[in-house]
């Protein structure tokens, strides 16, 4: 072989391998970009797990104040109803104070006195007038009519 002819021999031969260090230079930088993404997505999945753990955390401590608020409920709505049930109402005091002292007593509610003949509308104009000319017959005349004062109100 010439000398022409080996100089174009390894032309040859070291095209194809510079050819082939280029394809493996282009894999190594493909490689070295997917490791890259995979470390950023451990990362932020690490990240993720700390978030996570905090909100597990959180959740039972939620839960905890709960049960205790539900308990407390509980303990106030006994408490509730046992008050209920120890509370005397005036009427029921007056009757007894009455009783003892020999005098029958007698329930008087202020819906006896309304007067059924009126609408709410029409009771409601009248202690309004009332009101503007003589403010203790005005509350007189509240007292006796307050389940048609509420009824024009729009609260029963």
């Amino acid at each position: 072989m010439t000398l022409e002819q080996t100089l174009n021999a390894l032309k040859n031969t070291l095209g194809g391998k510079s050819d082939e260090a280029k394809a493996l230079t282009e894999k190594v930088t493909a490689l070295e970009a997917t490791i890259l993404a995979n470390a950023e997505a451990l990362a932020g999945a690490e990240a993720i797990k700390a978030v996570a753990a905090e909100l597990t955390t959180k959740v039972a401590s939620l839960e905890a104040d709960l049960s205790k608020a539900i308990e407390l409920n509980t303990l106030l709505k006994a408490a509730k109803t046992e008050a209920e049930g120890k509370i005397e109402s005036a009427g029921k005091k007056a009757a007894a104070i009455a009783a003892s002292v020999g005098v029958e007593p007698v329930e008087v509610s202020p819906a006896v006195f309304a007067d059924k003949s009126k609408t709410p509308q029409d009771v409601a104009d009248e202690w309004v007038a009332l009101k503007q000319t003589d403010p203790k017959a005005a509350r007189e005349f509240y007292d006796r009519n307050l389940p048609a004062l509420k009824a024009a109100a729009g609260l029963r």
